[in-house]
């Protein structure tokens, strides 16, 4: 019985991670192999192909935890990501995450012509490589065992996608080619470290419980891309947010925390957890200029996966119980300037939807 339920305990075990709920986005990042890994026990060996996706609507804005609903603007994010991992022997794995994203945005606020228009984003993201290891033989501690794992994030999405904007309100059919929301950006321009830790533990053959951890380390500041459409903004606001810097983009460092139960029903798996996931004001290393729609979403995270023959079908749902923006160091400055305390505002979802198929390669 053990065999099994390792393969089942797996499932949640590979290092990925998710995008973040909406301008507060860990948007450029792959993989959702957390939710699913094929089956296989840690000594085996082999290839594993896991296919996701990931899709989200985020209409509501927050300033710190107010929610001010919607401000005419809404994000929709639909990511499809290929994750290929490797078993290797005495505990060691490595994995590619390659991501393609289909992001908009719906908006009148971005247009200063005052209509609605979506702008669009599409294509390859930030590919992702990792090497982990499991600390412990897997017949020394069937129980439990902790994985560490230790990459490199590469700038292969656009970070500089570009679109239509109307700024002309006297002219509704004008338009100006500049680059699209932060929000939906395919990636970030910048090369990260990423750091994860992944564990399990039988509480009995049936339950068990899992943690994950994961950091982005981004050491570069600001990839030079402005963060504001043309003419939406009044000369004074511009020149204000040159000072602070937060007329360009900034490439933030992102972390998720997952923790939960796992409950075994023949081939089916329920899961009850819970995720914490976010961007934060100041990096691990390098500045903090530049425009940054950073905070924190704290969400349960129901899911179902089923066990075919060589296969495995999942799904899990994030719903946030509780939300923030944080104050960043642009913001801080205008403080300073103005006298007014302000905090970079941030759009969230109401509903994560993930949906992903696991096999194994010979």
């Amino acid at each position: 019985m053990k065999k099994p339920i390792l393969s089942f305990v797996a499932l949640l075990l590979s290092a990925g991670f998710c995008h973040a709920q909406g301008c507060v986005a860990i948007r450029s990042l792959t993989g959702y192999g957390e939710f699913a890994q094929l089956g296989i026990s840690q000594s085996g060996t082999g290839w594993v192909m896991d296919i996701n996706n990931r899709y989200f609507s985020a209409p509501k804005v927050f300033d710190g935890t107010l929610s001010k609903g919607a401000d005419g603007l809404t994000i929709y994010e639909n990511t499809t990501n290929l994750e290929l991992t490797r078993i290797l022997t005495n505990g060691w794995e490595f994995s590619f995450d390659v991501p393609f994203a289909n992001n908009s945005i719906r908006s009148k606020i971005e247009h200063a012509a005052g209509d609605y228009h979506t702008t669009h984003a599409v294509g390859l993201g930030d590919v992702r490589f990792t090497v982990f290891k499991w600390l412990f033989k897997p017949d020394v501690s069937s129980r439990g065992n902790v994985q560490v794992g230790l990459g490199l994030k590469f700038p292969t999405g656009n970070y500089h996608s570009e679109d239509y904007f109307y700024e002309d309100p006297n002219d509704k059919t004008a338009q100006t080619l500049a680059p699209v929301n932060v929000a939906i950006q395919l990636g970030d321009g910048g090369t990260g470290i990423t750091a994860q830790f992944n564990g399990y533990y039988f509480l009995n053959k049936d339950i068990s419980l899992y943690g994950n951890f994961f950091y982005l380390m981004s050491p570069k500041d600001q990839n030079g891309v402005p963060s504001f459409p043309p003419g939406l903004l009044p000369a004074s606001a511009t020149t204000l947010y040159h000072e602070t810097t937060n007329d360009v983009n900034s490439v933030p460092d992102t972390y998720t925390l997952r923790a939960g139960g796992n409950f075994l029903f023949g081939n089916l798996v329920g899961t009850a957890g819970f995720r914490f996931e976010g961007a934060p004001a100041h990096d691990l290393i390098g500045s903090d200029n530049g425009l940054r729609r950073v905070g924190h979403i704290l969400s349960v995270e129901p899911g179902v996966q089923y066990k075919l023959k060589k296969s495995l079908l999942y799904f899990f749902v994030s719903v946030p119980v509780d939300r923030a923006t944080v104050r960043t160091v642009p913001d801080e400055r205008q403080a300073a300037i103005t006298g007014t305390p302000t905090i970079t505002s941030g759009h969230f979802a109401s509903t994560l939807f993930y949906v992903g198929y696991s096999f194994g390669i010979k």
